[in-house]
C-alpha cells in the first residue's frame, strides 16, 4: 500500500483531490514528504487514517478552528494560529475536522526513515516522536514550511538538492525537539576528503543541466546522505544546493558574456527549468535580470 506521502492519498483524505507534494530521498527506505493542504471551503472532516508506522507534522499557515480525534477520542478543540504545529502518530488514527478555510504544510516521515537518519546522526537506538501538547507553536517548523510552500506549488522546478537539504533539516529538528531515543554515540562529522569533494563537485558539474540529489552525491563519496550533507557544508561553507546554484549562475554568466544563445537556451543549459526560473535565481545573485546583465557587460 502506498504510504501517505503520496499526494493523491493525502489529498483524498482531506477531500482535496491530489494535493501538491514534494518527496525527498534523503533516506533510502522511504521518502520524506512535504504536502500543501489548502482549501477555501467552509468545512472539511478528514477521513480515517489506516495504520502506518509513520508520523506527520501539520504546520498551520492560516488560522483555522479545528477539532481533533486520536484513536477515536476527542483531544483538541480550539483555533489554531500561524506556526502552531501538530505532531500526529499515524498508527493512532488522527482525524481532523476543520471549520473554515485552511492552509497547512504537512511534513511526513516514516519510522524506518526516522531510524535510518537517526543512526546516521549517531543515535544508538530506534527513535519515536512525542509531544506534550498538540498545536504548540514551533517557529523552526514554521520557517521550514514557509521555505517549502512555493517550492511545493512549483514542483516542476529542479531543486532536488534544496528539497533534500530541507528534509535533513526537518529530521534534525524533530529528532532534537520531539525525539525519544537512546544516548548518542558522539560520532563526529569531519571534512570531506579531497577525493570525496572532487567527486561530488565533478558530479554536480557533469549534471549541471539536470537535478542531482543528495543521495547521488553521497553515493559518489561512499557516505550516507545525512553525513555527506553535513560534511560538505563543513568543508565548503555552503550546502550542496547553494554551491550548485552559484555554479549555475557562474556558467550562465559565461554564456551570456561570450555566446549568442537566447536566454531560454541558456536557462536549459544551466539546469533551470525555464527562463522564468533562470531570471529569478540570476537576479537574486546578481541584482539584475540576465538580459540587463548581458547588455551591461558585453
Amino acid at each position: 500500500m502506498t504510504g501517505s506521502y503520496d499526494g493523491a492519498v493525502i489529498g483524498e483524505r482531506f477531500q482535496l483531490g491530489t494535493a501538491p507534494t514534494l518527496l525527498t530521498r534523503t533516506a533510502s527506505v522511504a521518502p520524506i514528504g512535504f504536502t500543501r493542504l489548502r482549501s477555501d471551503r467552509g468545512h472539511v472532516r478528514a477521513r480515517d487514517v489506516p495504520f502506518e508506522a509513520a508520523y506527520s507534522f501539520h504546520v498551520v499557515l492560516r488560522p483555522v478552528a479545528a477539532d481533533l480525534w486520536i484513536d477515536g477520542r476527542h483531544t483538541f478543540a480550539a483555533t489554531a494560529t500561524v506556526g502552531d504545529t501538530f505532531l500526529f502518530n499515524l498508527g493512532r488514527n488522527p482525524v481532523s475536522e476543520l471549520h473554515g478555510a485552511f492552509d497547512i504544510l504537512r511534513f511526513y516521515i516514516s519510522q524506518e526513515s526516522l531510524d535510518e537518519l537517526a543512526f546516521d546522526c549517531g543515535q544508538r537506538h530506534a527513535m519515536r516522536l512525542e509531544t506534550s501538547r498538540l498545536g504548540a507553536h514551533d517557529p523552526v517548523m514554521l520557517g521550514l514550511a514557509q521555505a517549502l510552500v512555493d517550492r511545493v506549488e512549483r514542483g516542476n522546478e529542479r531543486s532536488a538538492l534544496f528539497i533534500d537539504h530541507i528534509g535533513l533539516a526537518f529530521h534534525a529538528h524533530v529528532a532534537e525537539v520531539y525525539g525519544r531515543a537512546g544516548p548518542p554515540s558522539h560520532r563526529t562529522i569531519g571534512h570531506l576528503a579531497p577525493w570525496q569533494l572532487r567527486r561530488a563537485i565533478d558530479h554536480m558539474i557533469a549534471h549541471i543541466d539536470g537535478d542531482p540529489t543528495i543521495a547521488e552525491l553521497a553515493g559518489e563519496c561512499g557516505l550516507s546522505s545525512g553525513y555527506f550533507a553535513r560534511a560538505f557544508r563543513q568543508t565548503v561553507g555552503l550546502t550542496p544546493h547553494q554551491w550548485l546554484m552559484r555554479r549555475r549562475v557562474e556558467h550562465a554568466r559565461e554564456l551570456l558574456l561570450h555566446g549568442r544563445l537566447e536566454l531560454a537556451a541558456i536557462a536549459a543549459a544551466c539546469g533551470f527549468v525555464d527562463q522564468s526560473h533562470f531570471t529569478r535565481v540570476f537576479a537574486r545573485f546578481e541584482g539584475q535580470s540576465p538580459g540587463r546583465w548581458r547588455q551591461r557587460h558585453r
